[in-house]
């Protein structure tokens, strides 16, 4: 194991210590496995008009829900990654706080489970898409159409937005993969890259490659925890790169973060991999590891030893495709973003503002920020449905002329 101390890092250092004594790893291993936890808010019992629900061809199942006195309106609900392997269900979990929220204030309500787990970008954007026919053969043509998605269901939501903005009228996003997969991967596997670096021949497998993964508790999360408690200096290190970033307010948090990042890694590469058929996506042969703080003696041996590697030629034309957002976005959209995310970095609220506004549609984007730790365990109340009921004002604030005119470029 590779041991490297340095004056700029002695702050961190010290609670990282502390941090890292306890006896078991500070996160728990199924958090890699659905990038989305439950909202927290109260579930009330609502009496729906109508419940229904079935199996596309494709295999997707599909729920739609219609309350009484219903208003017109429908909110399609988009659910984030689920690992391959685990059955595919509907995201009754994830859904149900947001669903019974929006009954209450007499939205109709459809989601799907996808047709398949893991990275479906392209299947979950297809299977929402596919609900209106769905939904209007059996409640008829609703009035307007709202989406809802958290972590990958944001990205399918963006999706939606930018490549159908005639069939929707309002989206909000909730801890999404806004800046776009390749932002999403290359973060990922600049993690394990470098932590294969501090820590070599600790962890199964390497940036690009993965045996199967069964236990990503005892195969990754502990074995990683252990080597960061003995030196925390790689940990140190890692989190002092502009490539390495952890959030976190207190080294906590941070550990858990990079063990997040390492365990999602570890059960999501083959998957990413098989479905781009490529044998890499991610790049950092001209990566130059960089800091503000850590020593140029450091740098220079990181740069000289760190593993390289090359994307397959057409991963470019995969990750185009699955998804790199436009940022031309010509109907309401509102962000909420944890500060502290641990499986999706904030930046990426930086990185889709950076395309809306240079595609000149900075009136279609307001952005939240929840100054909290965590991924998209958001609160029902005060950070989600208050957040919908202000992006339902905005939607009716906008005559159909006004949409037109921003839609055109026209502010």
């Amino acid at each position: 194991m590779r041991s490297y101390h340095f004056r700029s890092a002695t702050l961190l250092l010290g609670f990282l210590i502390a941090a890292c004594s306890d006896p078991a790893p500070t996160a728990p291993p199924i958090s890699a496995l659905r990038s989305n936890t439950t909202i927290a808010g109260p579930i009330g019992p609502l009496a729906w008009h109508a419940i229904v629900g079935g199996t596309t061809l494709s295999g997707a199942r599909y729920a739609m829900y219609q309350p009484d006195d219903w208003n017109g309106d429908v909110v399609y609900f988009a659910h984030g990654y689920v690992a391959p392997g685990l059955p595919v269900e509907l995201p009754t979990e994830d859904a149900a706080p947001i669903r019974e929220a929006l009954g209450a204030r007499k939205f109709a309500v459809a989601y799907s489970s996808y047709s398949e787990n893991g990275y479906a970008f392209a299947d979950g954007l297809q299977q929402t898409h596919d609900l209106q026919g769905i939904f209007a053969a059996r409640f008829g043509q609703p009035q307007r159409s709202f989406l809802i998605g958290q972590s990958m269901g944001s990205q399918i939501v963006q999706g939606l937005v930018e490549r159908y903005p005639q069939d929707y009228n309002g989206a909000l996003a909730l801890c999404g993969l806004l800046g776009g997969t390749r932002m999403a991967t290359d973060y990922i596997a600049h993690i394990r890259t470098l932590f294969d670096f501090f820590y070599p021949g600790v962890l199964p497998g390497t940036t690009i490659t993965m045996p199967p993964i069964t236990d990503p508790n005892t195969q990754i999360v502990t074995p990683a925890f252990i080597a960061i408690s003995t030196d925390p200096n790689g940990f140190g290190a890692i989190a002092s790169l502009d490539q390495g970033v952890v959030a976190g307010r207190n080294a906590t948090e941070m550990v858990t973060t990079m063990l997040n990042v390492l365990a999602f890694h570890a059960t999501g590469l083959n998957d990413i991999l098989g479905r781009a058929q490529v044998s890499s996506i991610f790049d950092n042969s001209a990566t130059t590891y960089a800091s503000d703080v850590l020593p140029p003696s450091l740098l220079e041996a990181l740069n000289a030893g760190v593993s390289r590697f090359m994307a397959s030629p057409t991963a470019a034309s995969w990750l185009a495709h699955n998804y790199e957002p436009s940022g031309d976005l010509t109907i309401p959209m509102i962000t909420v973003h944890k500060r502290f995310d641990r499986l999706v970095p904030f930046a990426h609220e930086a990185a889709y503002k950076r395309l809306v506004d240079a595609a000149g549609r900075q009136a279609m984007l307001r952005q939240r920020t929840s100054e909290s730790y965590g991924h998209c365990d958001l609160d029902l109340n005060t950070e989600v449905m208050s957040n919908f009921d202000e992006l339902v004002t905005w939607v009716n604030s906008l005559s159909p002329a006004r949409v037109g005119l921003v839609a055109a470029g026209i502010h």
